[in-house]
């Protein structure tokens, strides 16, 4: 599988046809990496809350989201308890990344670690054309129904990274997870005024930090969610950087990780090394310069347990996509390859 073509998989239909198509030609490897990824967690997570949760949880997701599943299921052979509690897992577990926007020559550059557990499940890249919705690309897990990185064809580019929250969601008020909410949003959304709405009409289970870039204005900005309130955070001098803390509002219950590299040392590292970026005399050279950035030794996740499973680098704008696969640490250890943009303007 440590092939590009083998790690991109492409699909179009209703969400139903999707999850049959997608359940028909990968079968038994869904359920290889479910069983993998939830045996993996299960020292950590609370197994109870999991096999109890997991379809009430599936039952209040949009029901978009709800016919793509019954079609794994279906075409997979699997229940959808199972399916579910794959996915309902995430609501278990907390995760760390890095991420960060740089403007250069007036186009913006995304670059992004994503840090999980069991890294060698991640690496993938989903082409989705859900009638009626826009086109969307995610990078995830094989098989997987959401995403926490992607872009769509209209050039909106969306990864988040996890925050705690101290509030609830509005009672009364829609609300998912931030997975579902970024999926959702590449779906439905064209530029960051569009992502902005979703944010008011939808509230979250928890907190996060979702960096969003419109490739078409070049124009970004970086969202410090709530459950129910949002702040707004432009960029300074041509970027900004985010790791797993909130900057735009004062963040109650923020402890940093006892791991040697925690989400401040995190950030304040990404922030030197991109300032110095911006501020070089010399040509930058993109997207080597940012790829080094993502695997320096002070960012990059490399603990045995929670690792930097995959890492994307982007200009939305030219549809320039890099990400790795086949390695981890992923930003130092990936196989680095490029994503051709699949759709014609």
């Amino acid at each position: 599988m440590n092939n590009i073509h083998d790690r991109i998989l492409r699909f179009t239909g209703t969400p139903y046809e999707i999850g049959f198509t997608a359940g028909r030609a990968l079968g038994v490897k869904i359920e290889e990496t479910i069983s993998h990824y939830i045996a993996s967690l299960e020292t950590s997570s609370d197994m109870e809350k999991l096999h109890a949760g997991a379809l009430p949880w599936l039952r209040r997701l949009p029901q978009r989201f709800q016919e793509e599943y019954k079609g794994i299921a279906e075409g997979a052979n699997l229940s959808l308890q199972r399916l579910a509690e794959w996915s309902y897992i995430e609501e278990c577990e907390t995760k760390q990344c890095s991420g960060a926007v740089y403007i250069s020559e007036n186009r913006a550059w995304v670059a992004r670690n994503n840090d999980a557990y069991i890294p060698e499940l991640w690496g993938y890249a989903t082409i989705r054309a859900v009638d009626g919705r826009i086109p969307t690309i995610g990078f995830s897990m094989q098989g997987d129904v959401f995403a926490p990185t992607g872009v769509n064809k209209e050039r909106l580019w969306l990864h988040y990274n996890f925050l705690d929250a101290w509030d609830n969601p509005a009672p009364g008020k829609p609300h998912v997870p931030g997975y579902v909410f970024l999926t959702e949003a590449l779906e439905l959304c064209r530029n960051l005024n569009d992502v902005e709405e979703f944010l008011n009409e939808t509230d979250r289970d928890g907190g996060m930090l979702l960096f969003a870039v419109d490739g078409k204005t070049n124009e970004a900005v970086l969202f410090d969610c709530m459950c129910s309130k949002h702040y707004r955070r432009k960029l300074t001098n041509g970027w900004i950087v985010g790791t797993n803390h909130y900057c735009a509002c004062k963040d109650e219950t923020l402890t940093d990780d006892a791991s040697s590299v925690s989400t401040l040392d995190r950030f304040r590292r990404m922030e030197s090394l991109i300032r110095a970026l911006s501020m070089s005399q010399t040509p930058v050279n993109l997207p080597a310069d940012l790829i080094r950035i993502l695997a320096d030794d002070k960012i990059e996740r490399r603990e045995s347990k929670l690792v930097t499973a995959y890492a994307n680098v982007a200009c939305p704008n030219t549809g320039e996509i890099w990400y790795t696969f086949g390695g981890y640490p992923a930003a130092s250890k990936g196989n680095w390859q490029r994503l051709e943009w699949p759709w014609v303007d």
